[in-house]
């Protein structure tokens, strides 16, 4: 039980932007999303999303893996939350990347079961948060591309 590293697979658009494919994972009420800790950043929660690769035909794959190996859940996109370009400013980044645009293709993900292990469990906690949590969250971290993605999601208000 492995999670995938390195960038070896990783799909470019064009212009060369790194893709990225992520999920909103809603509960079955709709009244909580599911977040993972972020590797870099202790107490800092993202939604699961990583690199589109170019061993999965569609993206929708990409996110379903995502959400195994990053939080361990299974279950199934319900629904296209579009394409959001990462719009932070390369200062706003960590000082050590290099600003590539990115491209993150987003989808709603109903949570069917939560694994015990997983793959990144020894890396990420995971944790559910209410609409409003998530929100506050996302604007603190200054991730505008998890807060819209998070706001095309159906989870309740």
């Amino acid at each position: 039980m492995e999670a995938r590293v390195g960038r070896v697979k990783q799909r470019y658009a064009p212009d060369g932007s790194r893709l990225v494919a992520g999920v909103v994972a809603v509960s079955l009420d709709k009244r909580k999303v599911l977040v993972v800790e972020s590797t870099n950043r202790t107490n800092h929660w993202v939604l699961p999303k990583g690199g589109y690769e170019t061993d999965e035909a569609r993206p929708e794959e990409a996110a379903a893996r995502e959400a195994w190996e990053e939080a361990g859940i299974l279950g199934r996109v319900t629904r296209n939350l579009g394409e959001i370009w990462d719009t932070r400013s390369p200062s706003s980044m960590k000082p050590t990347k290099t600003h590539t645009r990115t491209l993150y293709y987003f989808f709603e993900f109903m949570v069917e079961k939560e694994e015990n292990q997983w793959p990144e469990m020894h890396k990420r906690k995971r944790r559910w948060l209410t609409y409003q949590e998530a929100a506050r969250c996302f604007q603190l971290m200054n991730r505008p591309e998890l807060r819209e993605a998070l706001d095309r999601s159906s989870v309740l208000r």
